[in-house]
């Protein structure tokens, strides 16, 4: 998939997440998997902190014992903005730019039939949040 615009018109079947946790730290979202009728893709933040969505597939859960870290690829929990669209299609996807560099991708909107969700670069992590109707 090289354009966004093919995933619209898609209905969201689920949602999966990379959790990451370190020792006793909260659990921190690192990636979702969007699951649409034809397709599943990941929503990440890279190492360059630009977003990007592409094909790909969940992977299996991983310890990094030296570390003392864990990352869970599990179906994602409900705070997850994404999650309360599961079931509806995807209406319209935006790319938001980096006002400083115009050729960074830093931003995505997501509408779906019943609100919005907001995917975020920010600084190497990965945020989500509801838009605004």
């Amino acid at each position: 998939m090289t354009d966004l615009s093919d995933m619209e018109g898609l209905r969201l079947v689920a949602v999966t997440a990379a959790l990451f946790t370190h020792e006793s730290d909260a659990p921190e979202l690192l990636h979702v998997w969007l699951h649409l009728e034809t397709t599943t893709v990941v929503v990440r933040d890279t190492a360059d902190w630009a977003l990007r969505i592409t094909p790909d597939e969940p992977g299996e859960s991983y310890a990094m014992e030296e570390l003392g870290s864990r990352v869970d690829i599990v179906p994602a929990p409900a705070e997850v903005p994404f999650v309360r669209h599961v079931g509806e299609r995807l209406v319209r996807v935006t790319k938001g730019f980096d006002a400083e560099d115009p050729a960074r991708w830093v931003e995505a909107e997501f509408a779906f039939e019943t609100g919005r969700v907001i995917a975020e670069a920010f600084g190497g992590d990965l945020r989500l949040r509801r838009g605004l109707r």
